[in-house]
């Protein structure tokens, strides 16, 4: 019979369960911006180092680079200042694909033009590239990740394992720590924490009656309906999801947008009362976003954008954890939402004419995601899992370390976008106590956060699972850290700056056969720098 093959992890030889098992020295599972570029930076770093390594990305779908190559085109970079290593390089790969200066150059992303740049850099660097490989098992022996297998069946072995999915499906399986949802302010001493009562912004700025004539919430998707909580406490809400659509008004590469078949007029009597109480002239009524960015080439990207807007609040609570049955679901009622969400503000007799005549001039891009109907394939998962690793990353943190000064060669890059979380409630309120902004019943948002935290160095502790749990995993996104912490370092840049620290640090672990936990920090800090990542400044 055939031998079954084995792979070595950190020095002990596992053998497989199938003789048809991968075996790489790393494997990167999704095809996130993370995900490509630590793949990518591992296997650059293997080469330098003359090491005969192997990488594979496994990507869940066909698609490739996450929400950077599906809308997210208005990319949150804060301080340019701080970007560095691989992620600068793609967005610098990305501007030369044009012969003339695009908007906001070079940050500013095309969907198709980013994956294109994805895949150059993967094809570059030689890393296997697997689409439709959807974690189902992973098999663990001790402390160590042995192996997965997917949900068509395959199975693969490697030496170190990176999770570089927004779900976190790799370390959930692997039996490692991690918790969903918010914080407690006194769990980690953070003032921004928890249940924060209202939104920074994206919030009602009158009273909207969300009751109907018998005294009871509208039925709509618009409310979430779980027990608001008491301002400060924890809870396993998540902040919303949106798809980040690209729009165009340019006439020859316009698809119209359509009216969903499960389109209910009801559902949006909620949106009708609140622009009748705005008399249709709140800031936020604009087509087809207030918050509408240009990218290359006539195109935009639509966010969200006020009270009433593409983020599905409340519908993001059960994705992290959701079975990909449920996930699909979900996904397609987002997709529902959205396109109600633009018929109705297109079509609606309560919005104003001149709204309804804007929104008749956008549509989507006849040139974008032409294999999903124009629809952007990946849903904006702005948080899901968190690691809880022997140190998770606080906003205490953030601001110990700012005032320490540098925090040596702990770091793994930078950031310093907003504490930037948005609403994770829609509820309707008549407790003058715990909601005394207007009389009378209204409709509240509750969640959004929108701080400046100043910048600050990541250190490596966000990568690392609690040693007992994994010796042989990375999370560059998923990360270690508290809800506050991660609504700094969920920016896309931030993902693939510790994307590529992560992959610099599997490389190293592997040629060293040693766990990452165990690598010599002076050592690691040298590739980095030696790639262009900025850790500090």
């Amino acid at each position: 019979p055939a031998m079954r093959p084995q792979a070595v992890v950190l020095g002990l030889v596992i053998t497989m369960n199938s003789a048809a098992a991968m075996i790489f020295d790393v494997v990167v599972y999704d095809s996130t911006p993370a995900g490509v570029l630590c793949a990518v930076a591992a296997a650059r770093q293997f080469k330098a180092a003359s090491h005969p390594g192997t990488v594979a990305l496994l990507a869940a779908t066909k698609h490739i680079g996450g929400v950077c190559s599906g809308g997210l085109g208005q990319t949150d970079i804060g301080s340019p200042d701080i970007i560095g290593g691989l992620a600068l390089e793609f967005f610098h790969r990305s501007a030369s694909k044009y012969s003339t200066p695009q908007p906001r150059s070079p940050w500013n992303l095309e969907p198709h033009v980013a994956a294109e740049v994805f895949d150059d850099m993967l094809r570059d660097a030689g890393v296997s590239v697997v689409t439709d490989a959807q974690v189902d098992t992973v098999q663990t022996k001790g402390a160590q990740v042995i192996g997965l297998n997917t949900t068509d069946g395959r199975e693969f072995a490697a030496g170190l394992f990176v999770d570089a999915s927004y779900e976190g499906d790799l370390l959930g399986r692997a039996g490692v720590a991690f918790s969903v949802g918010r914080e407690s302010r006194s769990h980690y001493n953070e003032s921004h924490a928890g249940n924060l009562g209202k939104a920074d912004g994206h919030e009602f700025s009158v009273a909207v009656d969300p009751l109907d004539e018998s005294g009871v919430p509208l039925k709509t998707r618009l409310l979430t309906t779980a027990s608001p909580g008491r301002v400060g406490d924890g809870d396993g809400k998540v902040q919303s999801y949106n798809f980040r659509l690209c729009v165009t008004k340019n006439a020859t590469n316009l698809v119209p947008f359509v009216k969903p078949e499960d389109y209910d007029e009801n559902e949006w009597e909620l949106a009708r009362r609140w622009i009748n109480a705005t008399a249709g002239k709140s800031r936020y009524l604009r087509a087809p976003s207030c918050n509408t960015a240009p990218v290359p080439n006539g195109k935009y990207d639509m966010n969200n954008c006020g009270p009433i807007s593409s983020d599905f609040i409340g519908w993001s609570w059960d994705y992290p954890t959701a079975n990909y049955s449920h996930r699909s679901w979900l996904w397609q009622q987002h997709k529902s939402y959205t396109q109600g969400l633009l018929y109705f503000f297109g079509n609606d007799p309560s919005v104003p004419l001149e709204m309804r005549e804007a929104m008749a001039e956008w549509g989507l891009c006849k040139d974008e995601f032409v294999a999903s109907d124009n629809w952007p394939p990946q849903l904006y998962v702005r948080e899901a899992r968190r690691m809880i690793g022997d140190k998770v990353f606080t906003q205490v943190d953030i601001e110990n370390s700012q005032k320490a000064g540098d925090i040596g060669n702990v770091s793994i890059g930078m950031g310093g976008y907003n504490y930037d979380s948005h609403n994770a409630q829609r509820y309707p309120c008549d407790n003058a106590t715990e909601c005394g902004e207007f009389h009378g019943a209204y409709v509240w948002n509750e969640g959004d956060l929108e701080t400046n935290p100043g910048k600050y160095q990541i250190p490596v502790s966000v990568l690392l699972p609690k040693r007992e749990e994994a010796v042989n995993l990375l999370v560059p996104v998923c990360a270690s850290a508290s809800h506050v912490a991660y609504a700094t370092l969920r920016m896309e840049p931030q993902f693939m700056i510790m994307g590529h620290s992560a992959g610099v640090l599997a490389a190293l672990s592997v040629a060293a056969d040693k766990a990452p936990h165990d690598v010599d920090l002076d050592t690691f800090n040298a590739a980095l720098r030696a790639d262009g990542q900025i850790l500090h400044l």
